[in-house]
């Protein structure tokens, strides 16, 4: 008798002790997605913004959604061969959706093949591909803005001051401005449609321009300092107008003429929003900008992202263009609005 009540105790400790190590199916489970973020160059100020952004949106969609979101970033050192690589390490460990800050806008072949072959999905950003390449696979995404946008509010900007103080801004009294262009870099879509567009509205505006100088300085603060050093050293006092690509020329176009100790500063205009900018704008050393989001573009990013990865398609409320682009709008800042942007 007592063997039984042993083997009955026995029987029901086993159970209690198994009964506790099995699976809670009220527990859900937390799903895994990663993300994997690859930019063209980590010493660039505004597409870091945008990586900061889109980091911190997919950290706020993950709390929301309740999963679990794994972000890595690599910095392709303006190396296509490297980012090639990059994109298929992604690939091999697995991660469910890479953005891409593409390097060199005409040579995305090798990461499109590598991606429509894995069946894995690409959002490129704020350095756009070729259209026909971004038809190659369903699941190509570009998310970035208009460059001819932005040349035309720099445009707006420097007529828009020239209506209101021509004789100052013409400190030769010719009645023709003498002026100097800041590109980005050799090929980049931006820049050449950004420069194109900024000039031909400035003239469509009435106004009879000369060029001093284009100059090549590839988004870079130091190498646009250099560059207006030596246009300064050949034309001392007959810069009157700096169209800059990006803020960041923009700044290093201020050094030099600071350097140089330039009395009558020239009318600078830029591309981005950078705070350092806007600080200069409500100071009246530089004109004014078109601010490219950064924000906005993070956002929309992140947001693309998780949707795709966890639901196999875009957000219903991120509208695209021929389902392949989103588009962010630039924003028109002078000295009469700049105090909404400038961060405290």
């Amino acid at each position: 008798m007592k063997k039984v009540s042993l083997l009955i105790v026995f029987v029901l400790v086993v159970g209690l002790i198994w009964g506790c190590n099995l699976p809670n199916n009220d527990v859900e489970e937390v799903r895994t997605i990663k993300v994997g973020i690859t930019m063209y160059n980590e010493f660039d100020p505004f597409t870091e913004q945008i990586r900061h952004n889109i980091e911190n949106n997919l950290t706020q969609i993950a709390d929301r959604q309740n999963v679990e979101i794994v972000t890595t970033t690599v910095y392709s050192s303006q190396n296509q061969l490297v980012q090639n690589d990059q994109v298929e390490d992604f690939i091999e460990k697995g991660y469910d959706i890479i953005c891409v800050n593409l390097v060199d806008r005409t040579d995305p072949s090798v990461i499109i093949e590598t991606a429509k072959s894995t069946d894995t999905p690409i959002v490129f950003f704020n350095r756009e591909l070729v259209e026909d390449d971004l038809k190659r696979f369903d699941k190509l995404y570009y998310v970035g803005a208009e460059p001819e946008e932005s040349g035309k509010i720099q445009g707006e900007l420097v007529l828009s001051a020239l209506e209101k103080r021509f004789d100052e801004i013409d400190i030769s009294g010719d009645g023709v401005i003498q002026y100097i262009l800041l590109e980005g870099e050799v090929g980049h879509q931006d820049a050449i449609i950004r420069s194109r567009v900024s000039v031909e509205t400035i003239l469509d505006g009435g106004i009879e321009l000369e060029r001093l100088g284009d100059e090549i300085a590839n988004w870079d603060r130091k190498q646009a300092q250099t560059k207006v050093t030596s246009l300064l050293q050949g034309y001392p006092r007959q810069i009157e107008l700096v169209i800059a690509n990006d803020d960041n020329m923009a700044l290093g176009a201020v050094d030099a003429m600071k350097i140089f100790r330039v009395q009558n500063m020239p009318l600078i205009v830029g591309v981005n929003g950078d705070q350092e900018v806007l600080k200069y704008i409500s100071d009246g050393v530089i004109e004014g900008t078109a601010l490219n989001n950064a924000e906005a573009k993070g956002r929309v990013i992140a947001e693309m992202a998780y949707g795709i990865a966890a639901n196999g398609k875009v957000p219903d409320d991120i509208n695209l263009v021929d389902g392949k682009y989103y588009y962010v709008p630039y924003i028109k800042i002078d000295r009469s609005n700049v105090k909404e942007y400038i961060e405290e």
